[in-house]
């Protein structure tokens, strides 16, 4: 397994796919709320520096 996807990309939903990028798997999150993509992008790049103190998997990437 390598492809996680998550509905909804809320605090909850954005914390997760934090996680799993960070731990190397591809991730695909839908949400209908207007600026979705662009509050989780911005949740990911905000959190990225916490997840790289923490450590990274290989191939890990904050874009899948």
């Amino acid at each position: 397994m390598q492809r996680i996807a998550i509905v909804g990309t809320g605090t909850i939903g954005a914390s997760w796919a934090t996680h799993y990028l960070a731990h190397g798997f591809d991730v695909t999150a839908t949400d209908p709320a207007p600026g979705a993509e662009a509050a989780l992008r911005s949740y990911v790049e905000g959190a990225w520096e916490g997840v790289t103190k923490l450590g990274l998997a290989p191939g890990a990437s904050r874009t899948a």
